[in-house]
């Protein structure tokens, strides 16, 4: 609905768990017949759905990919002696994920890289877990900030500064997510944000939250 109008589609990391070379499960099968190649086949079967639109809108779309923690995963595997080994054999995520080749600028150091949109905000993975994330961010940073580490959905305002944090999108009962509680996830909501960028470079947010697999945006239920 909004391809006559969208510039830009921004993933801010996560977008894998690769939970099949998580360190959480180090020693174990943590799901039988969950392999790295099966998690790199569901990333891209979504991102075709995301191609099949990008490319069918009247403007050039700027596509970036930000790693998370989960996607560093990756790195930390294969800095491990043991695996190095197989480190020119094993495909990145973003080699995996056709990234380049989709059109995406990839951003592989989740704690220092960012996308800036307009003249102020930062778009980030996230790095904090405080009691009010969007604040520790917005002033850890003195910047606007939209990030999605903490699954959680949190907006703070000071003046023209922001912070946003806007959720994630993902099921909390699949079992690659059973190395937190119960409690942990009951605080996770799933969500996006859609931005707009004025005539003066400034930043407009609006945080849609995704209640029961479904959301409301401009008077209709998706």
């Amino acid at each position: 609905d909004l391809k006559p109008t969208l510039k830009g589609l921004h993933f801010l990391g996560d977008f894998l768990d690769t939970h099949s070379v998580s360190s959480h499960s180090k020693g174990m099968i943590p799901i039988p017949g969950l392999t790295l190649g099966k998690e790199y086949k569901a990333g891209n079967d979504l991102l075709n759905k995301f191609d099949a639109i990008t490319n069918s809108c009247p403007n050039h779309i700027d596509k970036t990919f930000i790693y998370g923690n989960h996607e560093d995963r990756y790195f930390r595997h294969i800095a491990n002696s043991d695996n190095n080994k197989f480190a020119d054999a094993l495909l990145s995520p973003q080699q995996a994920l056709n990234l380049d080749a989709r059109g995406y600028t990839t951003l592989t150091n989740w704690k220092e890289d960012y996308k800036l949109l307009g003249n102020s905000l930062q778009l980030i993975h996230g790095e904090y877990c405080t009691q009010s994330p969007a604040r520790t961010h917005m002033n850890k940073l003195k910047s606007s900030v939209m990030f999605v580490h903490t699954h959680r959905i949190d907006i703070c305002y000071d003046g023209e500064k922001a912070g946003f944090n806007i959720g994630w999108g993902g099921d909390s009962n699949a079992p690659c997510f059973n190395y937190v509680s119960r409690i942990t996830k009951l605080n996770w909501m799933n969500g996006f944000a859609l931005v707009t960028i004025d005539e003066n470079n400034h930043f407009h947010t609006q945080v849609i939250q995704v209640y029961k697999d479904h959301f409301w945006y401009g008077g209709k239920k998706y």
